[in-house]
């Protein structure tokens, strides 16, 4: 069987195999401020609705999509969603960070779990071995009402990662490298399951921006197997990254899989720089940053925003003297959040503006303008190109 289908063959208590429907228990119901309101909503139609005992413990929501709130709309519903909150004693996170990261963080997530969250990305918390399936909020709502959902056993893509990654090369471009190769479609409706001895190697926080990708080639979940599994079984597709042929990488506007290297783009100026989100705003992404940034400035006609993915980077990152060399370079740091990479508040992008960043989507208004470009990088991609104020190959800054 492949990972997949181990697991939730485990979890149904019975043999499955893909193209199943099944009905499992969820370990872990997640939803943020941009769709727990529309949850509530949800939830509120059902008759007799309440949240049974034993679900209660398993439902986290966390502000982090406009957090602190901009805008009064933004406010009432943070109010909203606290008055709920209060009522059926869930679980709030309020000004804690970037979700995904926060409940990897929390250990609220761990191997052969099963998540389902009301935001696309939630395959991220494959990473500790965990499967993440993104819902609709109607769905997270009956997912509060009941405790389970149905599944449709997805087929599995194998992703082999051969390594070591060379100099200047990160696992952002490990992660853009498959993108760019399988294509926006080409996971549609399948699940990506990573293996190869770099994937072994790999942090948890390395693991991020690969996972979180998994979801720009339309992969319902994304998962590292846990120790002791091991991928086998009948495969969709197999697709190999050879980190050792690779160099920095850049997917352009305005698709993911739109890949190219970064010397071929190379001496696009650029007005806005952010480094941050749910797949590299961790400590060893800002660690990155900080040895480029030491001692350097950002160029004058480049603004760069620096968002750490959780309250415990931030925290870390000022005790290693990170948020110093930031600060020292001109750069600005803001609270970990979403930040920029929604376009809901800080740094929004004027028409015509360029801007790199460390996010997962370059869609056209996706952080601003529908007129503005932006192209995804690795965080050392994105420091050097914030000095030099157009892109540049990081290679020369390390």
């Amino acid at each position: 069987m492949t990972i997949v289908e181990t697991i939730l063959t485990r979890r149904a208590g019975k043999r499955v195999s893909a193209g199943d429907h099944i009905v499992v228990g969820v370990d872990r119901i997640m939803s943020h401020d941009s769709s727990t309101p529309l949850a509530i909503d949800a939830f509120s139609r059902f008759d007799g609705a309440s949240i049974p005992d034993e679900v209660r413990d398993r439902i986290v929501v966390v502000f982090d999509h406009v957090y602190p709130s901009p805008r009064v709309k933004y406010s009432s519903f943070h109010r909203a969603i606290r008055e709920f909150c209060r009522r059926y004693g869930v679980r709030l996170y309020e000004g804690d960070g970037v979700c995904h990261p926060l409940l990897i963080e929390e250990g609220l997530v761990g191997p052969g779990d099963v998540v389902v969250g009301g935001d696309s990305h939630t395959p991220i918390c494959g990473v500790v071995g965990a499967l993440g399936f993104g819902m609709g909020s109607t769905d997270i709502a009956a997912c509060w009402r009941l405790g389970r959902t149905w599944i449709e056993v997805p087929e599995s893509v194998l992703v082999e990662l051969v390594g070591p990654m060379p100099r200047g090369v990160y696992p952002k471009d490990v992660g853009l490298s498959y993108v760019g190769e399988m294509t926006s479609k080409g996971a549609l409706g399948k699940a990506l399951e990573f293996a190869g001895p770099l994937s072994r190697d790999l942090s948890v926080d390395e693991r991020m921006p690969i996972g979180a990708l998994s979801t720009e080639v339309s992969a319902v979940t994304g998962v590292f197997p846990a120790d002791g599994l091991r991928p086998e079984g009948d495969y969709a597709d197999r697709v190999s990254v050879d980190a050792r042929d690779l160099e920095p990488l850049l997917a352009c506007p305005h698709r993911v899989d739109n890949v190219r290297p970064v010397t071929e783009v190379e001496g696009r100026e650029v007005d806005q720089v952010f480094v941050g989100s749910c797949a590299n705003g961790t400590v060893g992404d800002l660690a990155v940053v900080a040895k480029i940034l030491k001692g350097r400035r950002v160029s004058k006609n480049t603004r760069m925003i620096i968002v750490p993915a959780t309250r415990r980077v931030y925290e870390e990152a000022y005790r290693r003297g990170y948020l110093e060399a930031f600060l020292e370079s001109g750069a600005v740091v803001c609270w970990p959040s979403c930040g920029p990479c929604l376009g809901r508040f800080e740094g929004v992008l004027a028409d015509g503006e360029v801007c790199i960043s460390t996010s997962n989507r370059n869609f056209k208004g996706r952080m601003g303008s529908p007129d503005a470009e932006i192209y995804l990088a690795s965080p050392a991609t994105a420091a050097a190109s914030a000095i030099e104020g157009r892109i540049v190959d990081p290679r020369g800054f390390l």
